[in-house]
C-alpha cells in the first residue's frame, strides 16, 4: 500500500509580478464600474447633454480623466520593467494617489454597486501600497 502524500509546491511569486497583477485587477474594476454607472436611471441621458454629476463634458475634462485613468495600466507595465528603487517609489505614489480618488470618488454616493466598487478599488489599491512598501530586500556581502 502507497502512503505517500503529495504535496503541492507552492513558489514565491516576484514582487513586480505581484504589483502588475494587483494593477490588472484595479483596471478591470474601474472597467466593470464604469460599465455597471451606465445603468444607473438617466445616466445615458447625461452622457449625451453632454454633463455627468454636475461636472461639464468638455476636451479638456475629458483629457484629464484620460490621464488619471491611463496611469493603472502604464503601472502594469513599468511594475514588470523599472528598477526596484523606482518601481517601488512610484507604485506606493500612484497607490496612494488612488485611495485618495477611491475614497473622493464614494463620497455621498448613495448606490449600493458604486460603493462596493468603490471600496474595492481602495483596498486594491490599499495592497499595491502595502505590497510595495513590504519590497523585499536583498542585502550585499561585502566582506572580504
Amino acid at each position: 500500500m502507497d502512503t505517500q502524500k503529495t504535496i503541492l509546491k507552492n513558489k514565491k511569486v516576484d514582487i513586480k509580478i505581484k504589483l502588475a497583477a494587483l494593477w490588472l485587477v484595479f483596471i478591470l474594476l474601474y472597467v466593470y464600474t464604469d460599465f455597471y454607472k451606465l445603468y444607473m436611471p438617466e445616466k445615458i441621458q447625461a452622457v449625451m447633454s453632454g454633463v455627468i454629476d454636475g461636472f461639464e463634458v468638455t476636451q479638456m475634462s475629458l483629457l484629464l480623466i484620460s490621464i488619471v485613468t491611463i496611469i493603472p495600466a502604464c503601472m502594469i507595465y513599468f511594475s514588470l520593467t523599472l528598477n526596484s528603487k523606482t518601481n517601488r517609489i512610484l507604485n506606493i505614489a500612484m497607490g496612494i494617489f488612488h485611495v485618495i480618488i477611491g475614497i473622493v470618488n464614494i463620497i455621498g454616493t448613495t448606490w449600493y454597486f458604486y460603493m462596493f466598487y468603490g471600496a474595492l478599488l481602495i483596498i486594491v489599491a490599499i495592497l499595491i501600497v502595502l505590497n510595495a512598501w513590504k519590497w523585499p530586500i536583498e542585502h550585499e556581502n561585502n566582506s572580504i
